[in-house]
């Protein structure tokens, strides 16, 4: 395997080690205690945890916040024949990670699954994505499996409870007109009044005595912002793969980094092809490979480097997540495993193969040139 260049690794690693790159996954998961259903999960945040927000965006909750009840991931389609999606802009949370053959899929949070507006093409689920929306405690919509995701859903008591795969269960319905056009991967969508529908008849697991805890250590909504400590970013270059790039330029206006990928803005058709933007971006350095198959994308989750984006600045952090259904913690870059104040409001989170550091590029210049190394 390829490993990442030593100039990279001077630079962005600076004065710690990436521990997280330096043992394999086993294939098969491992079991590990469950969360009880009527019980707060075990959590490793050491912050305080406010009681007024949207534990995924750190926003106030509002008048019709479903307190008691999950949130939803649901996973769409991100081929190029896959555009344009729906339901983007209006997500709480974005994550995007390299499933196979250099292709990203996306994964999209709502927090209020009846207020979700259409939202697709649907797709089927990744490990590494599941294992990204397990501690965000939501229920979990997919049309289809790989093997070793289906193996998690099972040892986490998700297949028969909080998740739902198109699949078996029906949860949307299909765009005829679109599928003339883009086929029958690219024209599946659900919305809020359809998913509640089907969660109802299905009985799954909605209610909860708790609230996930919150997906960062938020500064509070009513507070003044956090400046980002490493400089001005206003264009973000980021390379998942030779099929899959993507760039953000900060748009003032907003407040968001705007998206581009294959050479177009990436617009949402639900929000009127409004481009879609997100107030939080992280890019985060993980080991990526294959699993033996040699098709799908093994992702090593542990730690690593990153970036964070906001207010058109920057700052270098570093990200663990010690197991499957641990918290994906973004961390200071000194060491100290202080989880870093992240501004309130959508975030956008990439998980990008180590050896593509090299091709990440902030206002033009490479992170070599930019951290002096």
């Amino acid at each position: 395997m390829k490993r990442l260049p030593a100039r990279a690794i001077a630079v962005l690693f600076s004065a710690f080690v990436l521990i997280g790159c330096t043992a394999s996954r086993p294939e098969e998961p491992q079991a590990t205690p469950t969360p009880q259903p009527d019980a707060a999960p075990e959590t490793l945040v050491e912050y305080e945890v406010p009681q007024d927000i949207n534990p995924y965006t750190g926003m106030p909750r509002g008048e019709n916040y479903p307190l008691g009840r999950r949130g939803v991931a649901v996973m769409i389609n991100n081929v190029r024949a896959a555009w344009p999606q729906s339901g983007l802009n209006s997500a709480d949370l974005i994550y995007e990670v390299v499933t196979e053959s250099g292709i990203t899929r996306l994964m999209a949070v709502y927090r209020d699954y009846s207020a979700m507006p259409v939202v697709g093409p649907i797709r089927s689920a990744r490990d590494q994505h599941v294992q990204l929306m397990l501690p965000l405690q939501t229920l979990y919509a997919h049309i289809g499996t790989s093997n070793i995701a289906a193996q998690y859903l099972d040892l986490y008591k998700y297949t028969e409870t909080k998740s739902i795969d198109g699949k078996y269960r029906n949860f949307y319905w299909i765009d005829a007109e679109r599928r003339k056009t883009k086929g029958q991967e690219h024209c599946v969508y659900t919305d809020g009044p359809t998913f509640a529908a089907a969660v109802e008849q299905f009985g799954l697991q909605v209610s909860t005595t708790y609230e996930p805890p919150p997906v960062f250590d938020f500064v509070r909504y009513d507070q003044p912002a956090r400046q980002l400590t490493g400089g001005e970013a206003g264009e973000v270059y980021l390379r998942f793969s030779g099929y899959a790039d993507a760039t953000f330029r900060y748009d003032a206006a907003s407040g968001k980094y705007l998206k581009w990928q294959y050479d177009q803005p990436q617009t949402d058709a639900a929000d009127g092809g409004a481009q879609y933007g997100a107030d939080n971006v992280f890019v985060l350095f993980a080991r990526i490979d294959k699993y033996p198959d040699g098709v799908l994308a093994h992702v090593q989750f542990g730690q690593g480097a990153g970036l964070y984006f906001n207010g058109g600045r920057y700052e270098r952090v570093r990200w663990i997540k010690e197991d499957p259904a641990s918290p994906l913690r973004v961390v200071d870059n000194e060491g100290k495993e202080i989880d870093i104040k992240v501004n309130p409001g959508t975030s956008y989170i990439a998980v990008v193969a180590d050896e593509q550091i090299e091709n990440c590029r902030i206002d033009g210049l490479a992170l070599e040139e930019l951290f002096g190394g």
